[in-house]
């Protein structure tokens, strides 16, 4: 089905704002590294910023197009059209105009590629999560510049660090679309049941149970999954859970442990469906390991 792309909302003053848990100076720390990115005119601006776990960056949006990306933690980006998590070995690609809001869900070291959008066609028109091959780190690590507002003069075409734009762009063109995505539906019986199994991944209740609680037929919930979300019942939870596990397993928990509080029947179903979902087992993804590509 169809969606309506997101209505904008006007850019808070402050998008980089968390919980109050947060002292003063950390949030003043954090603050003082925005500048308004969509007024430098340049194709590519890289910007690091660091964050603590727990960090929300509230719904907002920018011209440019972004490339969010943690070199370390891990990330959820969400938009109108769903939830994308991103490790340290993939990032969340961001339309110009689209907004959006950012978790930081485990401490994270990010480093967003602010793209004008006609800097190369073919540029992705949805939100999407992409791969981050080695060159590609190292790329946006070398060319991140943090502070204030940059001098454009050092990064326009031509330039070392225009150069180092140029490739940039030719390798997020290069870069396939991951699996790492929870598509959430539009349809008024879907939402409350995602959100509530997003809020307790554990949850066991079953497609009829759910059904029964939204008021139609476990047929229909089936039907309207696949419409909305191009995935059936089961496959969007165990992804679901999936991807809410990287941020247990970054955090030390035993797998064992994780896969019993996700709601999996056991550790090996979890450790499957983590594989398909990832491209590798739970300890490849902790030691850092690529993805197969046959996975």
């Amino acid at each position: 089905m169809a969606r309506k792309s997101p209505v904008p909302r006007r850019m808070p003053k402050k998008i980089a704002t968390g919980p109050q848990k947060f002292p003063a100076a950390v949030h003043a720390a954090i603050d003082a590294q925005w500048f308004d990115v969509d007024a430098v005119p340049v194709p590519v601006l890289v910007v690091p910023i660091n964050y603590p776990t727990g960090w929300h960056i509230e719904p907002h949006m920018h011209r440019k197009a972004q490339l969010i990306y943690c070199c370390s933690g891990v990330m959820m980006v969400e938009t109108a059209y769903g939830q994308w998590v991103a490790p340290s070995n993939c990032s969340v690609w961001v339309p110009g105009g689209m907004e959006h809001e950012i978790h930081i869900t485990r401490a994270a070291e990010m480093r967003t590629l602010y793209v004008e959008p006609e800097a190369r066609a073919g540029l992705p028109a949805q939100p999407c999560t992409l791969g981050v091959a080695p060159l590609l780190r190292e790329l946006i690590l070398a060319s991140a510049i943090s502070g204030t507002a940059p001098d454009p003069a050092n990064f326009m075409p031509g330039s070392p660090n225009g150069h180092i734009a140029e490739v940039l762009l030719d390798q997020i063109l290069a870069m396939p679309p991951s699996e790492l995505h929870i598509p959430m539906p539009a349809d008024r019986r879907l939402k409350p049941i995602c959100s509530a199994l997003i809020a307790d991944p554990g949850d066991r209740r079953s497609l009829k149970e759910w059904a029964d609680e939204a008021g139609a037929s476990d047929r229909t919930i089936e039907r309207l999954f696949m419409q909305e979300t191009a995935l059936t019942f089961h496959r969007w939870r165990e992804q679901m859970r999936v991807l809410k596990s990287l941020t247990l397993l970054q955090g030390g928990r035993a797998v064992k442990n994780v896969a019993l509080e996700l709601g999996f029947a056991n550790p090996s179903t979890f450790i499957t469906m983590f594989r398909k979902t990832m491209g590798m087992t739970p300890g490849a993804y902790l030691k850092g390991a690529p993805p197969k590509d046959d996975a």
